[in-house]
């Protein structure tokens, strides 16, 4: 472990002597009850509680008392009994935010997700009143070949960093060899696509007719695949944080340049997106050499590569099936149907995207919490099963109840043309949950061969129905969508509720 390891655990134990000191100086009626040092402070806020409190806050309600023993207890003040007990719910929800490194990370990352959701969802406001849907079907297919090259090119290196990252030695090492084989990567990856653009998707062959268009497509394919790195190394190095910075940034540039770029039509949209990340990913970059010193370098270390070369290759097919479908998609209803067809598609997967923030942000903290400690596995995945759902459910409801009007913002057509997809598009994220959490399990516990193989078929099994019903247009892929999901989530709540599954981290130990 290098020294920056030391620091961070070193910072860690120092905040814990802090809370302890702060303890002290508390009045004996609001003391803790005593606990030794060497205990994790998950255990002064059992898992029963923090459902409680976080129910509480999310519904307003006060039928479900928390013990007043197992958090500090907030100043007495006037109020309804529901007023306290709101205030109680709060107090304990940030508590546990503030010492539970799972949670901590899993709240930065929904909330840079949600606000880079939140304010595409504006930018494409903007974007739909600007553009017919025609020039906006062709940037949004632009923008998920973007992201299905940088899948293509991340290697699997992003799922090494998080497993290994935490605790491996020459971590500054490691980092440098996965930018380095992403970037070659990158550039064979899309020059590839450019020369063969004719053959995948006619309609974008103008691609190849200016120089400017071929060079700024090149670099947005790397910044796409550092953006996976980036995130991987803040999260494996707790520090969430910068990724909340990073999303902050690009949602703001993204409500700017589509003004800068307009005069370059359905391009203009996707460099206006790209340009955005680009930039957002370089400060994010920039944040990471700084705070955890790390210098620049180009370099490849082959025992590091022969380390992770299963894992990472099992988890570049993996991360490639768990997001193909919808990334290849676009691509089908612009060759099959019209480009608007691909806009439609794309403003819902957009809506339904903010839902997928849920499940995706919490099983990423529990793969990293899985690192750092195998032991407790089985208490990990429950408790991201039980944030996952306590959030997502609700969430659902209100994208499928209200999506009509949520859609109306971009226009009638959109609302039209979109909504019954949107529809059993959000519902399937209830299996997509299971099937994330699943993955996480999976990789925790090295069953690599089970993890590439339930991706494979979910990922081949979706794509298949969605194509097959795609004579039915957007409701016929949603129904295929939707099938192929809650098959693959009901084999993963299978993997996950087996005891062997969540326990075996426990019995190597």
């Amino acid at each position: 472990m290098n020294k920056h390891s030391h620091m961070h655990i070193d910072r860690n134990h120092v905040q814990g002597e802090r809370l302890h000191s702060s303890l002290d100086m508390m009045p004996p009626t609001e003391l803790l009850p005593p606990r030794p040092l060497r205990k994790t402070r998950l255990e002064r806020l059992p898992l029963s509680e923090i459902t409680t409190a976080m129910l509480c806050v999310v519904n307003h309600v006060s039928a479900l008392p928390l013990d007043p023993e197992t958090i500090p207890v907030p100043e007495v003040v006037e109020g309804t009994q529901e007023q306290l007990a709101l205030r109680k719910g709060f107090h304990a929800l940030w508590w546990h935010m503030r010492t539970d490194p799972l949670y901590r990370n899993s709240l930065f990352n929904m909330a840079s997700t949600f606000l880079l959701g939140g304010l595409g969802f504006v930018f494409w406001i903007i974007i739909a009143r600007l553009y017919q849907p025609e020039y906006v079907g062709i940037a949004t297919t632009l923008i998920s070949i973007m992201t299905l090259l940088g899948n293509v090119t991340i290697l699997g290196l992003n799922s090494s960093l998080n497993r290994y990252l935490p605790k491996a030695p020459y971590q500054h090492e490691r980092i440098h060899s996965s930018f380095a084989l992403v970037t070659a990567a990158s550039i064979l990856a899309s020059t590839c696509f450019l020369l063969g653009v004719h053959i995948f998707s006619p309609q974008l062959v103008f691609l190849r007719s200016h120089p400017l268009y071929i060079f700024s497509f090149l670099l947005f394919i790397i910044f796409c695949s550092w953006n996976t790195l980036v995130e991987s190394v803040a999260m494996a190095f707790r520090a969430a944080e910068i990724i909340l910075l990073k999303n902050a940034l690009i949602s703001l540039l993204k409500l700017v340049l589509p003004f800068t770029f307009l005069a370059l039509g359905s391009y203009g949209i996707f460099a206006s997106t790209a340009s955005a990340l680009s930039l957002g990913v370089l400060v994010a970059l920039l944040f990471l050499l700084l705070k955890f010193r790390i210098k620049p370098a180009f370099m490849i270390n082959i025992a590091f590569l022969k380390e992770t070369l299963a894992y990472s290759f099992a988890n570049y097919i993996n991360g490639f099936m768990l997001n193909m479908p919808s990334l290849v998609l676009p691509i089908i209803l612009l060759n099959g149907l019209s480009s608007s067809y691909a806009a439609y598609f794309y403003i819902a997967s957009m809506l339904q995207n903010i839902l997928l923030i849920i499940p995706l942000a919490t099983a990423q903290s529990l793969l990293t919490e899985g690192a750092y400690n195998e032991v407790d596995l089985p208490k990990h995945t429950k408790k991201a099963l039980i944030t996952i759902f306590v959030l997502l459910v609700p969430a659902t409801a209100v994208i499928v109840f209200f999506g009509n009007f949520l859609l109306q913002f971009f226009g009638k057509s959109y609302a039209s043309e979109a909504l019954p997809f949107l529809q059993l598009y959000s519902l399937s994220t209830l299996f997509t949950a299971l099937l994330l959490v699943a993955n996480a399990v999976m990789n925790i516990t090295h069953r690599i061969k089970l993890l590439v193989l339930t991706n494979t078929v979910a990922a081949l099994l979706t794509l298949a129905l969605a194509s097959l019903f795609i004579s039915g247009k957007l409701i016929g892929v949603g129904w295929g969508w939707m099938i192929g999901q809650a098959l693959a989530g009901v084999f993963a709540l299978g993997f996950v509720l087996r005891p062997s599954s969540t326990h075996r981290g426990r019995r190597r130990a």
